[in-house]
């Protein structure tokens, strides 16, 4: 997610011809104004020059002006201790918004279990990538369907991409509408590599000119973590498409 505040953007015209698209504007919201639950999932990446990982943690609670607080990252089963002072980026996703802000930890505590304290950020910002929203892609992807007992393998190229579904082009038909099938893609987030495994629905079916099959797709039942990367892919891809 740019940190640059992009308060309206023109409408531009789809890459597939299929209407216009608007590239959703980013704003500044205080925090107590999200929806946020305990519990809820926090991406949190590491700012040093070397470091490229990120971690899940969860929400234990917060106190507004004083201090955001949450579990320990872990990795291979293990914590992952941050040093007091680390400066973090901070992601997560309530309702249909990828939010964003800059922490540091104040403290970590193993008692009475592992968690850390991170500085409470006066403001943080907020996106909303609607799902109509469609980046133009050429993504290639692996699919699966489930044909009773069996699993088919099918190779497809994905030419656009939104946080509710994609459009598949591949050589031969994948099934009918509301056949259900697996889609695996690589997504580049800022310099980081994801890989995305989700489940989807068929929605529509046409040709082109060319025989090349094309599918519409909705994706299902998004974890919290593969919603933050889509989104935060959908609007990067949106941003620099305008510029």
């Amino acid at each position: 997610m740019t940190a640059d505040s992009r308060e309206e953007r023109a409408p531009r015209q789809e890459a597939e011809g299929r209407g216009t698209t608007e590239i959703a504007a980013e704003r500044s919201v205080p925090l107590d104004e999200v929806k946020l639950a305990i519990g809820d999932s926090f991406q949190v990446q590491p700012q040093t020059d070397l470091a490229q990982s990120r971690y899940y943690v969860k929400l234990i609670g917060y106190l507004k002006g004083k201090s955001v607080v949450t579990t320990i990252p872990e990795a291979d089963g293990k914590l992952c201790y941050l040093r007091d002072g680390q400066t973090l980026v901070v992601r997560f996703f309530a309702g249909k918004n990828a939010y964003a802000f800059t922490a540091n930890v104040l403290r970590s505590s193993s008692i009475p279990f592992p968690h850390m304290y991170l500085n409470y950020p006066p403001q943080v910002r907020g996106l909303v990538v609607r799902a109509g929203e469609r980046a133009p892609v050429r993504i290639i992807c692996a699919i699966d369907m489930p044909q009773g007992t069996s699993t088919i393998a099918a190779a497809g190229l994905m030419t656009n991409l939104s946080v509710g579904g994609a459009l598949l082009a591949t050589k031969t038909a994948l099934g009918k509408k509301g056949a259900l099938l697996s889609v695996k893609f690589r997504l580049h987030v800022r310099g980081i590599e994801v890989l995305m495994a989700i489940d989807a629905t068929i929605r529509s079916q046409s040709q082109d000119a060319s025989g090349e099959f094309l599918q519409g797709i909705e994706f299902a039942g998004l974890p919290d973590a593969t919603a933050i990367a889509l989104t935060a892919f959908v609007y990067q891809t949106l941003a620099e498409a305008s510029r």
